[in-house]
């Protein structure tokens, strides 16, 4: 289930990028809420799912299996309190500087997370090809893009 998710949670963001740079030029707010509200507020709350509730599983997908899954929790508990004020900033109508900042935060700590696994796939003896391309380079992709559409959101 924890793999489902993690898929599922990849391809609500993309589309969510798809459809932010779909709308990019004409609406640049709607733009942004779709960004704030698929790639930080559903894929937040499902990373929650799939860190603590599924997290037995998600830890023996990433390679990480321990029988303290406290930091699996921590995780999951970021996960969903980015996740939330990404919804927050929506569904509330806070503004485009709230979602700006909440994309920033999100965008931070995932490159964070990209680095670890790229550090880890680099250090590891054994070369995982799905920590390569998704725990590190997509993660990177993703990241990435979120902060482009932050930065979009601050100049426009």
């Amino acid at each position: 289930m924890a793999g489902i998710i993690s898929w599922l949670s990849m391809v609500i963001g993309f589309l969510g990028f798809f459809f932010g740079f779909y709308y990019l030029s004409d609406d640049a707010s709607t733009s942004l809420t779709i960004v704030t509200i698929t790639t930080v507020g559903i894929t937040g709350v499902l990373a929650f799912i799939r860190h603590v509730i599924f997290h037995k599983e998600d830890a023996k997908r990433l390679g990480w299996e321990t029988e303290r899954p406290d930091w699996m929790f921590e995780v999951g508990f970021a996960n969903l309190g980015f996740g939330m004020m990404g919804i927050l900033a929506v569904g509330l109508s806070w503004g485009t500087h709230a979602q700006v900042i909440v994309l920033i935060g999100y965008a931070l700590y995932l490159f964070q997370a990209a680095i670890l696994h790229g550090y880890r796939y680099f250090t590891d003896a054994e070369k995982s090809p799905a920590r390569l391309w998704r725990s590190f380079l997509a993660t990177l992709l993703y990241a990435g893009m979120m902060m482009f559409f932050a930065v979009f959101g601050l100049v426009n």
